[in-house]
């Protein structure tokens, strides 16, 4: 395949869904809804194809394509376009199923294919005004989706509003920045930044990169803005599968652009990147906490994108990406099977398999766990370069594998199976996070120090709670954590 046909197979993954938009409104009935899927499922494909392709061609980083036709198409922004086309094609695909029967199914699956298309050109334009327009669409198509059903009139209002003081923000910042150095797309940001950080407007560039990591933090439902997450609880299970999966991370891609303004004020990213590791720790405890599915899958996402945006405070954008594509990956398979998780619970009141052997038999498959997963780890480094990213990782899985339930009823030979399974996915997104890094530019490296004092905070405060679990502390954490540490008590909307 040469230079000509990847675009064309590039511009072709991006027509597709939207194409099956338009043609679903003049199909027939019967048809509507599966050209909807045939189109995302065609789009996946081709996102797919090109992927590959441009791993073949560029398999040390370089790419032969990196800007044509106002837009940015090397191999991170075709791994972008070929997570969030697979996503989206799942999540079309079960949501057909699910809403059999209700009424607006149909304008639930185009609205969906319609924040799809929006997310997968935030992720391959290279225009500035492009990628606002689609940050912006995405707020609107969010609304709109949620006001389908009436019980979400109110909360898709204030939705609306979070969001909008998203766009608000983020638009005052790119027109500073763009009225400074006259760049309308990314690629030109590199060599203009000078005219904004420098001279009489320093202070404009020191604007827009409050007003960026603001916008981004509000879209990225960082603590206290993560309340507009919080009342989507009520939407449908595939909204929530996709939101969580394609509209919340979405900040890593414009943060991954716009690094090269970011770069040069430190102390922003260094206020950025406390309320992250804040939020990240925060929403970890409040996820714990929660007795309720939905509500824990939030809070958890609002932990990993304080995790995500911590990444790209510290100027590493190859990392947050990767973040980004294996968490919108995991959340939304984590909502489709959200069910199953209840069934766990019923099960367990059912058979009373939980509560066999006490919390000797926790403590002694938790020390199995924990034992596995180091000696896991240990091999995992000798193959892979270590890095603080897939050390806190691996800490943080040993962690909550520690807190399932159904880990009551293991044995070491399965116990061994799934760390062996666990070591073959290890070295493989390894591979893909090293991969990543040689595709994306590690000069904007800044405030490192910030990963492994959070992870040595996150580690230490673990270890409190697990052995101070029944003190007076940890019963009033608790109760704080229920309870979301109460910042929905600060309301960005009209009562």
């Amino acid at each position: 395949m040469n230079t000509e046909y990847f675009v064309a197979n590039e511009v072709a993954a991006l027509l597709a869904a939207p194409l099956a938009l338009l043609t679903s409104c003049i199909a027939s009935q019967p048809w509507k809804a599966r050209v909807l899927i045939f189109g995302q499922i065609a789009a996946f494909c081709l996102a797919f194809v090109g992927l590959s392709w441009s791993l073949i061609s560029a398999p040390s980083g370089s790419f032969p394509v990196a800007e044509h036709a106002a837009l940015n198409l090397d191999a991170v922004s075709c791994a972008l376009l070929a997570a969030i086309t697979f996503i989206a094609a799942v999540v079309l695909a079960f949501s057909d199923r699910y809403l059999l029967g209700d009424t607006s199914r149909l304008s639930f699956l185009r609205l969906l294919v319609f924040l799809s298309s929006c997310a997968a050109l935030i992720s391959v334009t290279n225009s500035i005004c492009v990628s606002f327009v689609c940050w912006n669409a995405l707020s609107v198509g969010l609304w709109v989706i949620m006001r389908l059903h009436c019980s979400g009139t109110s909360a898709a209002a204030t939705v609306l509003r979070y969001h909008l003081l998203s766009d608000l923000a983020l638009l005052a910042a790119l027109v500073l920045v763009v009225g400074c150095t006259d760049a309308t797309e990314f690629s030109d940001l590199a060599s203009a930044t000078g005219l904004l950080n420098h001279g009489t407007s320093q202070w404009a560039g020191t604007a827009a990169s409050v007003l960026v990591v603001l916008a981004f933090g509000i879209k990225s439902a960082l603590f206290p803005f993560h309340r507009w997450l919080l009342v989507t609880l009520n939407a449908p299970t595939p909204l929530s599968g996709f939101l969580h999966a394609g509209v919340v991370n979405v900040s890593a891609i414009l943060a991954w652009r716009l690094m090269p303004v970011l770069h040069e004020h430190s102390a922003v990213l260094l206020l950025w990147g406390l309320w992250s590791a804040f939020s990240a720790v925060a929403g970890t405890l409040s996820m714990s906490a929660q007795p309720d599915v939905k509500r824990k899958l939030v809070y958890s996402t609002a932990g990993q994108m304080g995790f995500m945006s911590l990444q790209c405070a510290v100027g590493a954008p190859g990392a947050a990406i990767f973040h980004l594509i294996a968490h919108g990956l995991f959340k939304c398979q984590m909502f489709l099977q959200s069910a199953s998780a209840v069934q766990e619970g019923l099960n367990s009141r059912k058979f009373g398999y939980a509560n066999e052997d006490g919390d000797a038999t926790r403590l002694r498959n938790s020390l199995l766990v924990a034992t596995t997963a180091i000696g896991f780890l240990c091999i995992y480094t000798l193959c892979i370069d270590f890095d603080w990213t897939s050390l806190s990782a691996a800490i943080t899985a040993a962690a909550l594998l520690c807190a399932i339930p159904a880990f009551n009823r293991i044995n070491m030979s399965s116990l061994c199976l799934f760390w062996l399974t666990v070591l073959a996915l290890g070295l493989a997104t390894g591979y893909g996070r090293r991969l990543f890094e040689l595709m994306m530019p590690a000069e904007y490296s800044v405030n490192a120090w910030l990963l492994p004092v959070f992870l040595l905070v996150s580690l230490a405060l673990a270890l409190v709670l697990r052995l101070a679990r029944k003190s007076g502390i940890a019963k009033a954490l608790y109760v704080h954590s229920l309870n979301g540490f109460y910042a929905n008590e600060l309301r960005l909307s009209r009562k």
